[in-house]
């Protein structure tokens, strides 16, 4: 039980990683305690051991944050389907996967102990040699330890896990990890089960993973290259880096490739995509940011309200919210580049 605890607490620091991972885990966990109850003595070690730091990271997350935590659970059917047939959107979008999951648990549940025992004893020396990597202790184990993973691709689809739906995404890929054991299971017993078969196995292999090896060649090949900082945004970010405090707080357009990104200050509003993500209601705030590049005597007593100490004006900022260049033309430029200036307010 003591290296379970170990475990726990090492498992106990998800929340400073990754939220969703922590709440996958009590999911399985809370199954596999349900189905090996006998075990309860090593469950309660793993689950104080994971408690004590998971409790108080997400005290110490939560504390003072802007998120509101009620926007991550809400019943929301379909996942991402939209105005798309639900069948058809998961068709879609996984082709032969979900074929493939039932022939691998069907396939696992058939292999039974008397079929491995025939096998052990030489009845059958043919399906022994062409089986003996295929074989299954104990297919019911099996089959049970994959209860916990369909549950997560049901809870994923009736509900919203996070504010934005899409993020269902951080849970579903364990649905999809759990289920690829049963997929390749299904596929290397076809390969090895005949010449006829090898045919099929070979073709299923290659859709399954077309989709994902067409992105991959996409991007190797350059078809895919998104620009997210150029050569200016570099330099202004270094200059920003020299010219200002690491307590500055800086005014930028609330877009995700913003220079200040890489100067390493803090900005008065990010990405709303990002903060929309985290559940934090960021409406007034952009508000604010307009009224200020808008200029005028509003924009004066916001600038005075929030602190903020320079302003960047660039690219970003002229397509995204129209700045109003010369009611900040008053204030001296600390570091310019190319199209970007960034203009001391204080």
């Amino acid at each position: 039980p003591f290296s379970i605890f170990i475990v726990g607490l090492i498992a106990g620091l998800l929340p400073l990683i990754h939220l969703h991972s922590l709440a996958v885990l009590f999911v399985v966990t809370l199954f596999l305690f349900a189905l090996k109850p006998l075990e309860w003595r090593e469950w309660i070690a793993f689950g104080v051991g994971t408690g004590i730091p998971a409790i108080l990271e997400l005290v110490w997350s939560i504390s003072g944050s802007a998120t509101e935590t009620s926007k991550f659970f809400e019943f929301y059917f379909g996942w991402d389907s939209g105005e798309t047939n639900f069948l058809w959107f998961w068709i879609k979008n996984t082709g032969i996967l979900f074929l493939m999951i039932g022939a691998g648990l069907y396939l696992v549940y058939q292999r039974d102990n008397r079929g491995i025992a025939e096998l052990e004893t030489g009845k059958n020396r043919k399906a022994k040699r062409d089986s003996d990597l295929l074989l299954i202790p104990n297919p019911i184990s099996f089959l049970l330890f994959y209860l916990p993973f369909a549950f997560l691709f049901i809870l994923s689809n009736v509900t919203k896990l996070a504010p934005w739906q899409w993020d269902n995404i951080k849970v579903l890929i364990y649905w999809f990890v759990g289920s690829l054991p049963f997929v390749a299971f299904a596929v290397a017993w076809m390969w090895r089960r005949s010449d006829g078969l090898k045919i099929v196995a070979a073709a299923c292999f290659i859709v399954l993973i077309f989709s994902g090896a067409l992105d991959v060649w996409r991007t190797a090949s350059g078809q895919v290259n998104m620009n997210v900082f150029n050569a200016d945004s570099v330099l202004v970010a270094a200059r920003i880096k020299q010219r200002t405090s690491r307590d500055s707080l800086i005014l930028n357009a609330p877009t995700y490739n913003s220079a200040v990104v890489l100067s390493g200050r803090q900005s008065l509003m990010r990405y709303p995509g990002h903060l929309g993500s985290h559940g934090i209601d960021f409406a007034e705030r952009e508000r604010d940011v307009k009224s200020i590049y808008a200029g005028g005597s509003e924009a004066s007593a916001l600038l005075q309200k929030y602190g903020i100490g320079y302003v960047l004006i660039s690219p970003e900022e002229r397509s995204s919210v129209a700045p109003n260049e010369a009611f900040f033309s008053q204030f001296p430029v600390v570091a310019q580049a190319g199209e970007y200036k960034v203009y001391k307010i204080k």
